[in-house]
């Protein structure tokens, strides 16, 4: 028995990159056909005008056998009402084809008059087209085998293999309210995948980033009339108008291999100013192919200071090396079943109230991540505790001799009160190790832990050392740190400030 093996030698490899932004194409082998041109930075199929008809087709095969992803931004815009509405095709990659029918058809299909008479073919060896249709009658019977005779506006439509005069069967629609109405502006934006001869379709903006789910893991492959889905795929663009008129663009167009990588994130909501607080990001690969190239973003709000960043991988996933203080971009080996924990962690700033906002997003620059989430967010509501601390780090330190070596650093703590008078109070801080409250300096104030333990705690000795709103406090404080090295910039790492009760 004999395996034939796909001919990859004038395949086109993923991912096929196309912006449309810069006035020319950086693949040669795009066919722009009737009214289709490259104007205003985008791929412009038909202008807002009567009776056009567009066709953008890369005449290049591209595997189909590991699946294939397209996302791309579109426009649509025009007069009360759009027509007729645009389409995204792929054909059998061995093949070539001339555009397929106009005005209702969309470019795919055939189209056929009022006596039942095919006016227009369809395009050749079609494998299927997926018409965004705002006018409503790639459904009907007049754009295809099967369909009713009423249109379906705001309808996004199936239709199945054809060639020419033959097939085009309608196979699935979904009402999309509010139809295909979209700008850059608006982010308006489309995801289409195949994935081992099932069809999925999502739509997205700016205002629902993670998108509508609009066809759901169709089974193409085993709907009635369908060709075995060939080893290659050519992918069409078209659109057209007739009475009813719209410009139709389509920009920022990527094809690639599909990954499912959903997103999850979750932290703390509700916190205090001065808090030290954790944000977490969970990533995993749900298949069908490996992300080796996978990056998490997240932003680190500018008032979370002192971020951190660390990351566990299992089952195969092997993190990278990222930053976190301008904002997170961490790179993660993310292979097909595995899955990756991501801690952002910082401290709030201790004079801060408000929202605090931290989002997270996963994606791949050579793979099309189609998880239903892939971005997330997490907002904390921030409240000023009953007293907040302030340091004033007096730099440069110096160091010590005797009776001991080691570095000193001194330090101004401001206590202010928020609300109320705060008789009892702590102040607490970590240290390096060896580090200790100097021990031949005099001070006034209780000291529960000395650093030792890497964690330093002083509290007011008595209810002589109240703090009331608008008269803060300040606490003098030195450290001796094992070794210049140990000590630093000085800062003070999880420093906070509480009001404590006593008997």
């Amino acid at each position: 028995m004999t395996t034939r093996v796909p001919d990859t030698s004038r395949q086109v490899q993923f991912p096929i990159v196309e912006s449309f932004t810069q006035g020319t194409v950086t693949n040669p082998h795009w066919k722009l056909l009737g009214s289709a041109r490259l104007n205003g930075g985008s791929l412009e199929l038909t202008p807002d005008a009567r009776s056009r008809a567009g066709t953008a087709f890369l005449d290049e095969p591209f595997s189909s056998t590991l699946g294939v992803t397209i996302d791309f931004d579109y426009s649509c815009e025009g007069g009360n009402q759009l027509g007729d509405g645009f389409s995204v095709y792929v054909i059998d990659g061995a093949r070539t084809t001339q555009p397929g029918g106009i005005g209702g058809a969309l470019g795919y299909s055939f189209t056929k008059d009022g006596s039942d008479q095919i006016v227009a073919p369809g395009v050749t060896a079609g494998y299927v087209g997926i018409g965004f249709d705002n006018f409503g009658n790639f459904a009907t019977e007049y754009a295809g085998t099967g369909g009713g005779r009423r249109p379906r506006p705001d309808t996004v439509g199936v239709r199945g293999s054809g060639s020419l005069r033959e097939g085009f069967r309608w196979l699935t629609g979904v009402e999309v309210p509010g139809g295909f109405r979209g700008s850059w502006e608006k982010g308006a934006h489309i995801q289409i995948s195949v994935i081992d001869g099932r069809l999925t379709v999502r739509h997205a903006d700016r205002a629902n980033p993670n998108g509508t789910l609009v066809i759901d893991d169709f089974d193409l492959a085993g709907a009635e009339g369908q060709t075995r889905m060939p080893e290659t795929f050519k992918l069409g663009f078209a659109a057209g108008t007739g009475g009813a008129t719209a410009s139709h663009r389509i920009r920022n167009l990527t094809v690639a291999l599909p990954v499912n990588m959903p997103l999850e994130m979750s932290g703390p909501r509700t916190a205090k100013a001065g808090d030290r607080v954790s944000y977490s990001i969970g990533v995993q690969n749900l298949g069908p192919n490996d992300a080796p190239d996978a990056v998490v973003e997240a932003t680190v709000p500018a008032e979370l200071t002192d971020p951190e960043l660390t990351c566990q991988g299992e089952n195969g996933a092997v993190c990278g090396t990222g930053s976190a203080p301008a904002g997170v971009s961490l790179p993660i080996d993310l292979p097909r079943g595995s899955k990756a924990m991501v801690h952002l962690t910082g401290t709030i700033d201790p004079r801060y109230e408000g929202r605090l906002t931290c989002s997270g997003l996963v994606k791949s620059p050579t793979r099309a991540n189609t998880a239903g989430q892939y971005a997330d967010s997490v907002t904390t509501e921030v409240e000023l505790p009953p007293v907040t601390v302030t340091p004033v780090i007096n730099l440069p330190g110096w160091p010590e001799q005797w009776p001991g070596t080691g570095w000193i650093i001194s330090y101004e703590l401001t206590l202010a009160a928020n609300e109320h008078r705060v008789v009892w109070w702590e102040i607490s801080f970590d240290v390096p190790e060896g580090t200790r409250i100097n021990p031949h300096e005099p001070h006034w104030f209780a000291v529960v832990k000395d650093g030792t333990d890497g964690s330093v705690v002083i509290a007011t000795p008595d209810d002589g050392h109240t703090i009331e709103p608008g008269s803060p406090l300040t606490v003098a404080v030195q450290l001796l740190y094992p070794s210049q090295h140990a000590a630093g910039d000085g800062t003070l790492r999880n420093l906070r400030s509480t009001e404590v009760t006593r008997p």
